[in-house]
């Protein structure tokens, strides 16, 4: 779930709960009300600083909004990097739910006090709980209650209704309020793109010429391309059509461990029901030698509003690459609705929390960039994932697909919630398999492709060629460095001050050389069928890690927030990903057909994405993807 990258011209440099709006407008700044703790460069300041302003808002539409508790923020904080660091005598020491709400979350008596202050501005209280309490009518009386003029605003033809001034809350319940949300809000659709005037597909079909049928090898460096004009100096070799989940595991040394994931449950978290993800699962793996699903090994957790999709998408993909490198975990799909916090992932990521749904979860999602558009929840979002740490339960997040993103005003910007300190971002490889599923090589996701000529005769351009996707990474200007990434991540990558940087690890993503999925898909003509194909992007990438993940609590117990272990194992603990300058005649390069045309790709061209590398850490793979040996450094019997 991607939000637009704009220019921005806000830097912002510390975290979430330390951060301090300007002053509130001369009505609202009293000395009895406060600002609001919360992120400048969210949506809602986008929206304000960036959109046209259309009017004052009608003061009696109607304003639904979530006000966040804090509880005692600083002592959770401290508690979860306590029992994540392996060299502290705390480590591991988790807690339930139950006694995470009750040691760190707001007392019976405080959050009665924010209901009443909201109560006495004319406001409704929806609910009212530790984590929130909800707010509905107008927006005069929001106005009143949070110190704010409301305004419309057009944002790139979305019209918007939205706070215009920094919000403040009384002092008496200012430490109470951790953020507000529900304030800014879109009141209508955009409008829709342009008729397209030729897609890369339909330029290139007026080229004639007969096309290359790929042999689809089972391996990489079976098949020579020599049909094809070389690169390079020598001919590029074919790839195979998708991997098998059993090529994946032996790969990267899973198989012979004794370790399948049983009696570990995997969330994966979803904006979507899609009724198709278990059956496709297991047609999947019937077909493919694998085991199927067993009775109550996937679960599915749905809100009472979830509209059922037939075609299966990236969640379903997510399901698949989990049970494919750890068959036998439990998953559980959580749809998250935005009926409790306006935040349908928010949402999924506390019903895990609050009920411990899972041991280990993944994201295959992006909730914004940061800075400039981040969700105003953001706050919240870091709080869930500290008390998923003290809980032990481990998130892993896609860290994108778009390299290292765009510069605007000299400010780079990355993926959340994958920049988050609290969790596992997890960039994304290209791997060659070899004859006997060995592991051959592994270079990062960041792919230049150049297509064949319309006579066969050469490729249309000099490879590599033109920029393909990448693996998301770079260095955040929001959340400082964790104490985790000292040491290991370069300082040149970091920065002054050094900064969250991110990915922490990779696996396979690259879909032109990828894992095969099964999935209910639309046709042309609108009908479903199911079809089998590569998955790909960090969207696979992350849920594979995730299995990986399950392995390790199989063999160690809960991991929690993991990072710190795992940049606490030996770099010899991961496949160290080299790089692959393109133009030299060791230049690995590879064949494939897609959309009926062939292409050479080019896998590993960092600085065409805006990704940096150096040995031992990239902002492309982080420390690197999984190894036997790192399964082997969490056995219970390790120190």
């Amino acid at each position: 779930m991607r939000s637009r990258r704009q220019s921005r011209t806000l830097l912002v440099s510390v975290l979430v709960a330390a951060v301090i709006m300007p002053a509130a407008p001369a009505f609202a700044n009293t000395p009895d009300r406060v600002p609001v703790r919360w992120l400048e460069g969210t949506r809602s300041t986008h929206v304000v600083h960036d959109g046209t302003d259309t009017g004052p808002a009608d003061p009696a539409a109607q304003v639904t909004a979530q006000v966040f508790l804090a509880g005692d923020s600083r002592s959770l904080a401290a508690y979860a990097r306590a029992v994540s660091d392996p060299r502290d005598p705390r480590y591991g020491h988790y807690l339930t739910p139950e006694q995470t709400r009750a040691r760190f979350g707001p007392a019976q008596h405080r959050i009665d006090a924010v209901s009443a202050w909201l109560r006495g501005t004319g406001l409704s209280i929806v609910s009212a709980g530790s984590r929130a309490v909800v707010v509905q009518g107008t927006v005069a009386q929001a106005g009143e209650a949070f110190g704010t003029r409301f305004r419309t605003y057009t944002l790139y033809g979305t019209p918007f209704r939205a706070a215009a001034d920094p919000v403040t809350v009384p002092a008496a319940v200012g430490q109470d309020v951790l953020t507000v949300t529900g304030l800014t809000v879109a009141t209508g659709r955009p409008p829709g793109p342009p008729p397209g005037t030729g897609s890369r597909k339909a330029s290139r079909a007026a080229g004639g010429g007969a096309v290359p049928t790929s042999p689809c090898p089972d391996h990489y460096g079976d098949t020579p391309a020599t049909d094809l004009p070389p690169a390079y100096g020598h001919p590029a070799q074919w790839a195979p059509c998708g991997y098998t989940p059993r090529q994946v595991r032996d790969a990267y040394g899973i198989t012979g461990t004794g370790l399948t994931g049983k009696g570990v449950t995997i969330g994966i978290i979803s904006i979507g029901n899609e009724i198709n993800t278990l059956p496709d699962a297991n047609r999947f793996a019937t077909e493919h030698g694998e085991p199927p699903f067993a009775p109550g090994q996937f679960t599915a957790y749905l809100p009472a509003d979830a509209r059922p999709e037939e075609a299966s998408g990236e969640f379903a993909m997510d399901v698949q690459a989990a049970h494919a490198i750890a068959p036998e975990a439990n998953i559980a799909f959580v749809v998250g609705s935005r009926a409790r916090y306006g935040d349908g992932v928010l949402d999924s990521i506390v019903q895990i929390v609050d009920r411990h749904l899972a041991d280990v979860v993944s994201g295959s999602i992006i909730v914004g960039d940061t800075p400039g558009s981040a969700p105003d929840a953001i706050a919240a979002y870091e709080r869930a994932f500290q008390e998923a740490a003290v809980e032990g339960i481990t998130f892993t997040f896609a860290s994108g697909d778009s390299g290292g993103g765009g510069t605007d005003d000299g400010i780079r910007t990355v993926e959340y919630p994958a920049s988050s300190p609290w969790v596992t971002a997890v960039g994304g490889t290209t791997l060659a398999i070899g004859p006997g599923n060995s592991y051959r090589w592994e270079i990062g996701w960041a792919t230049d492709e150049v297509p064949l000529s319309g006579d066969g005769s050469s490729w249309e351009a000099a490879p590599p060629g033109y920029q393909g996707k990448a693996s998301g990474g770079g260095t955040s200007t929001v959340f400082p460095q964790p104490f985790y990434q000292r040491g290991v991540v370069p300082a040149s990558f970091a920065g002054s001050p050094a900064m969250r940087t991110l990915p922490d690890v990779a696996a396979l993503a690259d879909p032109d050389l990828c894992l095969l999925i099964g999935e209910t898909e639309y046709n042309v003509d609108d009908s479903l069928s199911y079809q089998v194909g590569n998955g790909g992007g960090t969207s696979l990438s992350s849920p594979a890690f995730a299995g990986v993940e399950a392995l390790l609590v199989q063999a160690h117990g809960p991991l929690g927030f993991a990072n710190p272990a795992l940049y606490a194992r030996p770099l010899s603990a991961y496949h160290a990903i080299a790089g692959n300058p393109a133009g030299t005649p060791d230049t690995v390069a590879f064949a494939v057909v897609k959309y009926g045309f062939a292409d050479l790709i080019t896998p590993g061209q960092y600085a065409d994405a805006n990704l940096v590398y150096a040995p031992g850490y990239n902002t492309v793979t982080g420390l690197g993807s999984p190894t036997r040996a790192l399964i082997e450094s969490f056995r219970r019997h390790r120190p």
